[in-house]
């Protein structure tokens, strides 16, 4: 992959990791909305999977050098929300929801490479799974606990590859 193609497939690759999974038969059935934006400014329907993508990096121990192949890692968190009127199974539920959120990935990631013919995400490493803080949803009287769950991926991008693209 060159810089042009591989960091916009590894966002749409992780983002239709979790949209694949939103369906009858799917691990995330329940999601009522997914937010695949940095800045949300509309309401949210909960159960929610708000995915963020964190800057991206050369990866710890990779070389930097612009004359052959760099390994970049990209951390992609997925925000998880949840209602209950129990605070407690509320945070239960986004802890949950969270889990299935890294087993749509794992579930997703190698199919949809080869579906799109894109084999740009080599690992994916565990980073972060903790409770971020609550968040107030429309509607409801209570604020709902948000929990969140992080993963490290790792991509690479060719820069000799890079030098023989064709200006679009």
């Amino acid at each position: 992959m060159n810089i042009l193609n591989g960091l916009d497939a590894v966002r749409q690759i992780m983002h239709e990791c979790i949209i694949s999974e939103n369906t009858n038969d799917g691990v995330l059935s329940d999601v009522e909305s997914i937010i695949t934006v940095a800045n949300n400014e509309e309401g949210v329907d909960e159960p929610c999977v708000w995915i963020n993508q964190h800057p991206t990096i050369v990866a710890p121990g990779s070389k930097t050098s612009l004359s052959n192949i760099v390994t970049l890692q990209t951390t992609f968190e997925f925000v998880c929300i949840e209602y209950d009127p129990d605070p407690e199974i509320a945070e239960r539920k986004g802890q949950n929801l969270a889990s299935r959120c890294v087993l749509a990935v794992m579930r997703n990631y190698q199919r949809l490479q080869a579906e799109y013919n894109k084999r740009v995400i080599h690992n994916i490493e565990f980073n972060m799974f903790y409770p971020v803080g609550e968040v107030t949803i429309q509607g409801k009287r209570d604020k709902v606990p948000a929990t969140s769950v992080s993963l490290n991926i790792k991509h690479q991008i060719n820069w000799l590859n890079c030098c023989k693209t064709k200006k679009k």
